[in-house]
C-alpha cells in the first residue's frame, strides 16, 4: 500500500489515539511479489490428421506424423502433449477403395516440427507416441461422433488437419482400445 498525506507525520490513517484522517490519500497497490506473472497450464487440445492408411503405418511404425504432404505450417499449431487422431480415407493415396477408417490416436511428444527424410525429399514431421490399437472404420461410429453430426463433415477433411473435440477423442480412444459393443452399451446406460 501507498500511503500519500501532506505531512509523514500524518501518513498514518488511524493514529494511535483512534483517530481517523480523513484528508490522507491512499492508492492500493497490489503487493510486490503479486506482480509475478503464473503461469497456466497448457490446455490441451486435439487434431484430426488425414493421410491413406500406408502413409499412417509408416508414421506409426516410425513415431511420428505429418500432413498436407509434409508442410511444417499446420505442425506448428500442435503443442506437446496435444491428441491426435488419423483418419484414411484410402489404403494408398489417391485410391477411391472407400477404406475410410481411424488408423491411429497418440500424443504429441516434446520437441517442434523437424525435417525427416523421403524417397521424393524433405517433409516436416512431429514425434508422436501413438497407441497401439487397431484400425476403426468410421461409419458404425458417425451417429455417436460430434464431429459426423454436420452433414458435411467430410468437406473439413480436404485442410488435412482440423481440430478435433476433446469428448470425440476420448470416445475414440475408447473405441479403439476396447470392444465396441462394450463402449456402446456403457456410454448408453450412462
Amino acid at each position: 500500500m501507498t500511503y500519500n498525506a501532506s505531512d509523514r507525520s500524518q501518513a498514518t490513517l488511524f493514529s494511535q489515539d483512534g483517530h481517523v484522517n480523513h484528508d490522507a490519500v491512499v492508492h492500493m497497490l497490489p503487493r510486490s511479489d503479486a506482480s509475478v506473472r503464473r503461469e497456466r497450464p497448457a490446455v490441451k487440445s486435439y487434431w484430426l490428421a488425414v493421410a491413406c492408411a500406408a502413409h499412417v503405418r509408416h508414421g506409426r511404425a516410425q513415431g511420428f506424423m505429418q500432413v498436407n504432404h509434409g508442410k511444417q505450417g499446420p505442425l506448428k499449431r500442435i503443442k506437446p502433449g496435444d491428441g491426435v487422431v488419423y483418419y484414411s480415407p484410402s489404403v494408398a493415396m489417391g485410391d477411391k477403395d472407400g477404406f475410410k477408417s481411424f488408423t491411429a490416436i497418440g500424443y504429441v511428444r516434446d520437441g517442434e516440427p523437424y525435417q525427416g527424410e523421403m524417397a521424393c525429399g524433405k517433409a516436416f514431421r512431429r514425434d508422436v507416441d501413438w497407441l497401439d490399437v487397431p484400425e476403426q472404420p468410421i461409419r458404425p461410429l458417425l451417429d455417436w461422433l460430434d464431429f459426423t453430426q454436420d452433414k458435411n463433415w467430410g468437406y473439413k477433411l480436404r485442410f488435412g488437419l482440423v481440430p478435433f473435440s476433446e469428448s470425440d477423442f476420448e470416445f475414440l480412444q475408447e473405441i479403439l482400445t476396447s470392444e465396441l459393443e462394450e463402449v456402446r452399451r456403457r456410454r448408453l446406460q450412462a
